[in-house]
């Protein structure tokens, strides 16, 4: 791979470049004009006098970009090697004459530049320990050096082009680096939303509507009817513990009316929102970090080595464009590029005289996550009355939201499931129907043209079912060759080599032989016949077979070049969609006074919530009680004198009348707001299991699920303004953009059900992140344990709630109730921590019925394979 690529047009040769081979090179002058080269003669000699690294076998990174630092240090003295050889003699400023007589101190011999950039370099990595990888710092040092040696060299030079591709391999690795220490960072900061409850949203909107009626000073009645718009971005944890990044738009009509006499007034209005949000799901805070480190912070390789030039123009560019000078940000592009340059940059060692054996780099690894759609139509009316400062209101809203979220299953995952292509038998025998019509468009007589047919000598796929298990094998074989040389072909293009020679041509003589316009649909036909062969494969029992097809199938997936990953995902995946509601129904009462700019509320609410889901310990009804106790902070200011003061200055100069006459009613103010508030969560849950026939009919009804304390905070900023129009009637005009945040400070389980013990623990074994248990399980421990003593209880309703559990597990209960009674009969430390054991194990238990309940939800729909 790394001294050709395959055949044709795409074989790629440094045809030019080998001719500077050691016996062509154009060496320094000898004899007397060398002996009198001073200290310059005598560092060319010490380089000549070093051991040869021709034909040396070097890997300058593994397979994770962690640079060696043994082998740099061998390809850095061979390029030094090579810049003594490449360089012109230094011009002197003394005549010959003088020059002759070598009476000039050493120090006027000057090496290169070049050599002394590389040899500056070499003697910096040497430093370290040999055997291990070149960390953050040198990685920087490696890339900016590298820079200036290509700014050095000749250009066009092979010297100045392995410069160019050691500094991007150096950026690579300081940039996987950069972002393991981002992520290291970054964790602590998003720890929080691992709590379920906890959320950020920042939000901007505006409003337009019409006034109608006498409001002003408290007197008279006034009608307001507008219709608004409002975009938000924020973050949130779910009760399950998934984290959401979401995005959403909405747009609403209100109408409102307000009535005063003195210093009394009644209030109401009536408002409908309609929203739709984007939603990308997170198994965790920790799995959000890790996709999403290089684009939640900023660095650079100057920044790394405290040289980064911090001006002013810099900052300035910054505030306005954070990504400005954000090298880390490039961490994909940076990936990609140094897969892609791997063989020229084995081409160039090879100049050099040493032979790449480094191992394959993945490339660029951003895996799809298709986004969630969430539609919420809401209706909510209320009405507040105020007198003297003091006011109470009531509110009731009611909403429904439906959720849309898209699966894709890889089709090879798909295939070797224990479940087959789908749950469904139907859409399973679809699924594998509409893979064989499409594997057979990649079929026919005339094999040149029919890639699949030339793989494996089929013509059909009655043929293909009826081939041997060897020819299988070869024709698996075929489809990795094809494979990796259609990856190296797209790297080269990529990398900007094989364009003179064709590569593009080659590129897209693939594709065509592919049956496809493009590397997705390219890609895709290949996983196309990836999943014929593994059909094939499956009903042979040769395990070789279906190991060398399951090895290749990562790769054929996610393949190392550049594309378009959602494009390529969907093309080749099996595509079911989850179809979740919630329905709401609330009610909150609140009483509050203000005092200048300080206002303070407190606030009741009743929210009953009834939820469609998949997960068997969510689905259900709830009823959350909410007390909450807020102050808030406000200022508004009248824009009116602005107004005042464009007249004033324009009236000297007669310009007075110019000022519209729609300004003179004008009315305007801006205003800033903070608050913050305390919120105590009451949550009772009534399961959807409950209402199987087989579960006790006794311990059905809602049951304390936990008690949550949070607080929240909000800062925004708000203009309004008024603009009469006829007496009576005004236009108004709002603008508004606030960020809010919440944060859990405290949250503890029910004592009298199951349900949020095993919402966690099964959740957190669903996302493989199953070693978060153990410290959920110390901060719940004195919930836990009052679990452990209600299940003792004879007759209690979660005691009883388990006792359905071990049914269904085959389990008797007999030893896991006696560890409960133990506990609750002695209440020592190892009797408590062998209950908890009981009851992990019991958890765990469920675990495969808990993903089997998940997996029958009536809300999964599958879709036949797309045509």
């Amino acid at each position: 791979m790394l001294d050709t690529v395959a055949s044709g047009a795409s074989t790629v040769r440094l045809q030019g470049f080998r001719r500077l081979s050691e016996s062509s090179v154009q060496r320094p002058a000898q004899g007397l004009a060398a002996a009198l080269s001073g200290a310059r003669g005598a560092a060319e000699r010490s380089v000549e006098d070093a051991p040869p690294a021709r034909g040396g076998q070097v890997a300058l990174s593994d397979d994770k970009l962690r640079l060696r630092r043994e082998d740099l240090g061998q390809t850095l003295l061979a390029m030094k090697r090579e810049a003594y050889r490449q360089a012109e003699p230094e011009r002197s400023r003394w005549p010959r004459w003088v020059q002759a007589l070598n009476i000039l101190p050493r120090s006027h011999a000057v090496a290169p530049r070049t050599v002394a950039i590389v040899e500056s370099l070499r003697q910096t990595l040497a430093a370290g320990d040999a055997q291990t990888p070149l960390d953050i710092k040198e990685c920087a040092r490696l890339s900016l050096d590298m820079e200036a040696l290509a700014r050095a060299a000749t250009p066009g030079s092979p010297l100045a082009e392995l410069s160019q591709r050691l500094a991007l391999l150096g950026q690579a690795a300081w940039a996987q680096l950069a972002r393991t220490e981002a992520e290291a960072q970054l964790l602590p900061q998003f720890q929080r939303f691992d709590q379920p409850g906890a959320s950020q949203e920042r939000n901007v909107g505006g409003s337009v509507g019409v006034g109608l009626g006498l409001g002003e000073a408290g007197a008279g009645a006034k009608a307001t009817f507008s219709v608004g718009l409002a975009w938000s971005r924020g973050m949130d944890n779910d009760d399950e513990g998934f984290v959401f990044q979401n995005q959403g738009k909405a747009v609403s009509a209100r109408a409102g009316v307000q009535g005063g006499v003195g210093v009394a007034t009644l209030s109401g209005a009536v408002e409908g929102r309609r929203q739709r949000t984007m939603a990308t799901e997170y198994a965790s805070a920790t799995a959000f970090v890790k996709l999403k480190a290089d684009q939640l912070t900023h660095g650079s390789r100057r920044d790394t080595l405290g040289v980064s030039a911090r001006t002013v123009v810099g900052a300035l560019i910054r505030l306005f464009r954070p990504s400005h000078g954000n090298e880390l940000r490039q961490y994909q592009q940076l990936q990609q590029q140094a897969a892609d340059q791997q063989q020229r940059l084995g081409v160039l060692l090879g100049w050099l005289g040493q032979r790449d054996k480094a191992a394959s780099l993945p490339g660029a690894q951003a895996p799809y996550l298709p986004p969630s759609k969430v539609d919420s139509v809401k209706g909510s009316a209320s009405a507040r009355a105020e007198a003297v400062g003091v006011g109470a209101g009531v509110a009731a809203a009611v909403e429904r939201i439906d959720i849309q979220a898209d699966a894709l299953t890889p089709i090879w995952q798909g295939l070797r499931q224990e479940q087959g292509a789908a749950r469904n038998a139907t859409i399973a025998q679809q699924r594998l129907a509409g893979i064989e019509q499409k594997a057979a468009a990649l079929m026919g007589a005339d094999a040149r043209n029919h890639p699949l047919s030339w793989l494996s000598g089929a013509q059909n796929m009655a043929e293909l079912r009826s081939q041997t298990p060897a020819k299988l094998r070869d024709a698996a074989e075929g489809l990795r060759a094809e494979f990796e040389h259609f990856c190296a072909v797209a790297q080269q293009l990529d990398a900007g080599i094989g364009k003179r020679q064709g590569g593009a041509a080659v590129e897209r003589s693939i594709q065509a032989s592919w049956r496809a316009g493009s590397r997705e649909e390219t890609l895709a036909n290949m996983a196309l016949a990836h999943a014929a062969l593994t059909l094939t494969a499956a009903g042979k029992g040769d395990a070789e077979l279906l190991q060398s097809l399951d090895a290749l199938a990562p790769r054929l997936y996610a393949p190392p070049i550049r594309h378009d990953a959602a494009a390529l995902a969907k093309r080749t995946s099996f595509h079911d969609v989850l179809r979740l509601q919630i329905r709401d129904r609330s009610v909150a009462l609140d009483l509050g006074g203000a005092l200048g700019p300080l206002g303070l509320k407190a606030e009741a609410s009743l929210t009953e919530r009834t939820r469609v889901h998949h997960n068997p310990v969510r689905a259900g009804d709830y009823k959350d009680v909410r007390i909450s106790l807020s102050g808030n902070l406000s200022g508004s200011w009248p824009l009116d004198a602005l107004r005042d003061a464009l007249s004033a200055q324009l009236a000297p100069h007669g310009l007075a009348a110019e000022v519209p006459a729609a300004l003179a009613g004008l009315q305007s103010s801006a205003g800033l707001q903070g608050g913050g508030a305390l919120t105590l969560l009451l949550r009772f849950y009534r399961p959807q299991y409950q209402t199987q026939a087989d579960f006790p009919a006794e311990a059905a009804g809602f049951r304390l699920q936990l008690s949550r304390v949070s607080a929240s905070g909000n800062l925004g900023v708000s203009a309004s303004g008024g603009v009469p129009l006829q007496p009576g009637v005004s236009l108004e005009l709002g603008l508004n953009a606030g960020a809010s945040a919440t944060s859990v400070l405290g949250e503890r389980w029910g004592d009298n059900s199951l349900s949020a013990p095993l919402m966690h623990y099964l959740h957190l074994k669903g996302v493989n992140e199953s070693e978060r248990w153990p410290a959920m399980r110390v901060a719940q421990r004195p919930a836990l344990e009052a679990l452990c003593r209600k299940l003792a209880e004879p007759g209690s309703a979660v005691r009883q709630e388990a006792d359905y559990y071990l049914r269904r597990q085959g389990a008797d209960g007999v030893d896991f109730f006696a560890a409960m009674e133990r506990f609750a009969a002695s209440g020592s430390k190892p009797a408590g921590d062998a209950a908890l054991d009981a009851l992990d194990a019991m958890m765990e238990r469920q675990l495969p019925l808990w993903q089997a309940d998940k997996q029958s939800f009536a809300g999964w729909e599958e879709l036949p394979l797309a045509r």
